[in-house]
C-alpha cells in the first residue's frame, strides 16, 4: 500500500492540532505565570540554608528583626515564603555578596546538542543563586523557550516578539532593560524568548553584510552592559548548537559552563563545539583578546555504569583542570520536577522518594556554591 505525500497543508494542520493539543495539556497540568507559584521552607531548611544551628532561629528570628514564619495548621512548625527565606540569607547568611562598585557577572550555560540539561541546569542555578542572596537575571537566548516556560511564562501564549532580545537586534531598543520581566520566583527576573527568536539568525549576518565592520558577535554583550549594574548574576541559556545568539553568549560571558553527559556521542559532540568556537574566535577582530573567569564542563544525567566511568575518564584527559567536580545524576526526581514544568528547587518537599531528591539536589547545590565562589573571587581581583 502506497503511503500518501505529506502536503504543506497537511503540516498545517498537524502543527495547529498539535498546538491545540498542548494547549489542553498545558490547561491540565502546567501551571503558568502568574499561577505558577514559589516554594515554602521549613525552619530546619531557613537554618540550612543560612548555615546556622536551627535551634538559633528564634534567637537570630528577635535579634535581627527576622520574618517569623507562619505557623502550619495542625502543627508547631512553621513555615516560611521565599521572599522570607532570601531575607533571611541575605541578613545572616554570611555569603559572599557584590562588592559596592562592582559589575554583575554574566555566565553562558552551552552545549552543541540538546537533551544534555543544560535549560534545566540553567534555570536551577538561577534558582540557587537568589538562595545564596544574590539578584538573579535569566536571558532566554533560545527559540524553544525551555527557560522562559520554567520560569513560568508561556512562550506560545505570553511572549510576543517585542517582549524578547529582537527589538534590540533590530535597533529599535537602545538596550535590554526594555525586556525584563519579574518572575513567580523573587529576586530571579528574565528575559524571555519564543520561536520569532530565529529571526536573529538572519538579522545579525544581514547586519554584518549590510555594515561593513560591524561587529555581529558583540550585539549580546553590549545590550547586555546596563544591567550588569542591576544584577548580581546574568545567566544565559543558549540553544543546542553554535548560532549566531550563542556565540554572541559566549563572547558576552565572563564564564563558561558546558553541561555534558559522560556518553561518547555526547563527548565527541562537546569536543567539536570547543573546536567549532576555537575557530570562529580566530577569525574574529578583537575576539581573540576574550577572556573568562573561568570554563567549566559538568558531568550532568551520570548513570552509574562502567560505560560513564570509562567516557568520563576521557573526558577528565580531554578537560583538565575544567571538569568540575560535581556530578549530577540521572535521577528520578529530576523527570518528575520536569514533567511538572518544574525543577527540584520549585519543590517544597520531595515529591516521591526523598533519597532520590537528595542525590539530585546536593550536586546542584555544590555547582552553586562553585559559581557563587568563582563570582566572589572575580570581584576580588577586579
Amino acid at each position: 500500500m502506497a503511503s500518501k505525500k505529506i502536503s504543506m497543508k497537511d503540516l498545517d494542520e498537524l502543527a495547529l492540532t498539535a498546538a491545540d493539543v498542548l494547549a489542553q495539556v498545558r490547561e491540565a497540568m502546567i501551571e503558568p505565570h502568574p499561577r505558577k507559584v514559589s516554594p515554602t521552607f521549613t525552619s530546619p531548611a531557613i537554618a540550612e540554608l543560612c548555615r546556622v544551628d536551627k535551634t538559633q532561629i528564634k534567637y537570630l528570628t528577635q535579634k535581627h528583626s527576622l520574618p517569623a514564619g507562619n505557623r502550619m495548621e495542625g502543627s508547631k512548625a512553621k513555615d516560611y515564603t521565599l521572599e522570607d527565606a532570601i531575607t533571611w540569607i541575605q541578613t545572616v547568611g554570611n555569603r559572599p555578596t557584590r562588592p559596592s562598585g562592582q559589575l554583575g557577572k554574566v555566565i553562558a550555560v552551552c552545549n552543541y546538542k540538546g537533551g544534555v540539561a543544560k535549560t534545566s541546569t540553567t534555570v536551577a542555578m538561577a534558582q540557587a543563586a537568589t538562595l545564596r542572596g544574590l539578584k538573579v537575571l535569566c536571558v532566554d537566548c533560545d527559540g524553544q523557550g525551555t527557560a522562559t516556560q520554567l520560569l513560568g511564562i508561556s512562550p506560545e501564549q505570553d511572549v510576543e516578539i517585542g517582549h524578547t532580545i529582537m527589538p534590540y537586534i533590530h535597533d529599535q531598543q537602545p538596550d535590554f532593560r526594555y525586556a525584563v520581566q519579574t518572575t513567580y520566583w523573587h529576586n530571579l527576573s528574565m528575559i524571555p524568548a519564543s520561536s520569532g527568536l530565529l529571526a536573529a539568525e538572519f538579522a545579525l549576518p544581514a547586519k554584518a553584510m549590510s555594515q561593513r565592520g560591524f561587529p555581529f558577535w558583540e550585539v549580546l554583550k553590549n545590550g547586555i552592559a546596563p544591567l550588569r549594574e542591576e544584577f548580581d548574576l546574568i545567566l544565559i541559556d543558549t540553544s543546542p548548537s553554535l548560532s549566531y545568539l550563542t556565540l554572541n553568549a559566549m563572547y558576552a560571558a565572563d564564564g563558561l559552563i558546558m553541561p555534558c553527559p559522560p556518553d561518547a556521542l555526547d563527548f565527541a559532540s562537546s569536543v567539536q563545539f570547543w573546536g567549532i568556537f576555537s575557530e570562529l574566535i580566530e577569525n574574529l577582530p578583537s575576539a581573540k583578546d576574550k577572556s573568562y573567569d573561568f570554563v567549566s564542563v559538568v558531568f550532568t544525567k551520570v548513570q552509574q555504569n562502567e560505560i560513564s566511568r570509562i567516557v568520563k575518564e576521557w573526558m577528565k584527559q580531554a578537560y583538565g583542570a575544567h571538569i568540575n567536580g560535581v556530578e549530577i545524576p540521572e535521577s528520578n526526581a529530576a523527570k518528575t520536577a520536569a514533567a511538572q514544568l518544574k525543577t527540584i528547587y520549585d519543590l517544597s518537599k520531595p515529591d516521591g522518594s526523598a533519597e532520590a531528591y537528595r542525590r539530585y539536589k546536593e550536586p546542584l547545590d555544590r555547582l552553586a556554591d562553585f559559581i557563587l565562589d568563582q563570582l566572589a573571587i572575580a570581584w576580588s581581583k577586579s
